[in-house]
């Protein structure tokens, strides 16, 4: 009876001490809401849009914007597999829900926020774009409304096409040739650009009228937007150009 009595309180003693151990296992595992950090995504942010704006987040959790301040916040979305997702979760002072970005989980440094399930706001960090080369100008079509702009490889260096529609018919063209700045890492025209209108008969003739032939200018990619500087007559004034893709 007494060893009966001995061997339960061994066993209960044991079971007690694994209970401790598993405790202590599950409170020293930190949760995926402790790996990140509103740190990781500190910095200033540049839309890639037509219509860039500014978003910048401090290193106590609070973020500026465009037309509002509002506070970062970390939370988790579970998934039928039971994996995790990590969202930063961005709300006015006012309270109110503005945006969410999913944490990249791939990359050691985050350098894009894209919003929601759908991507609808895209920012980069700023300054990523010191190290680019000219495939990354050469590989895309850059668009703002009806101006599309298209780099090709020439055997002295680049061209830059520049095509402005203002209606089916007409439209205004320029052509510059450039070269590529590894220092800025930018397209530069310092001579020789060249603007033409270009109409088309209902017959579908074209007539063509060049207009000058000494112009110069530039073109650089900022976060993800390319802009470009006319010097001649000022033309891509304030205007950003996203990439997309040729059938679009």
């Amino acid at each position: 009876m007494k060893i009966t009595r001995r061997i339960k309180g061994i066993i209960s003693c044991m079971l007690m001490l694994a209970m401790l151990v598993a405790m202590t296992a599950c409170k020293d595992e930190p949760s995926e809401s402790d790996t990140a950090d509103i740190s990781d995504i500190a910095g200033t942010w540049n839309e890639v849009s037509i219509y860039p704006r500014v978003l910048t987040v401090q290193e106590d959790g609070t973020y500026i914007f465009d037309d509002h301040n509002g506070k970062v916040t970390i939370d988790l979305e579970e998934h039928p597999d039971g994996s995790k997702s990590v969202w930063y979760t961005f709300t006015t002072d006012q309270g109110e829900f503005w945006a969410s970005f999913a944490k990249d989980e791939e990359n050691e440094v985050q350098n894009d926020l894209w919003s929601g399930q759908d991507g609808e706001m895209h920012f980069m960090r700023d300054g990523i774009d010191e190290h680019l080369t000219a495939d990354d100008y050469l590989l895309h079509v850059w668009s703002n409304g009806r101006c599309y702009i298209t780099f090709s490889k020439e055997k002295k260096g680049y061209v830059a096409s520049v095509s402005w529609s203002s209606s089916v018919s007409e439209s205004t063209q320029w052509t510059y040739p450039c070269t590529f700045d590894k220092a800025s890492s930018s397209m530069v025209c310092k001579k020789g650009a060249m603007r033409a209108d270009v109409s088309y008969s209902e017959s579908g003739n074209e007539k063509s009228k060049i207009i000058y032939k000494d112009g110069t200018g530039s073109f650089i990619i900022k976060s993800g937007t390319l802009r470009w500087t006319d010097d001649k007559e000022n033309a891509g004034a304030d205007m950003y150009f996203i990439q997309i893709d040729e059938g679009e």
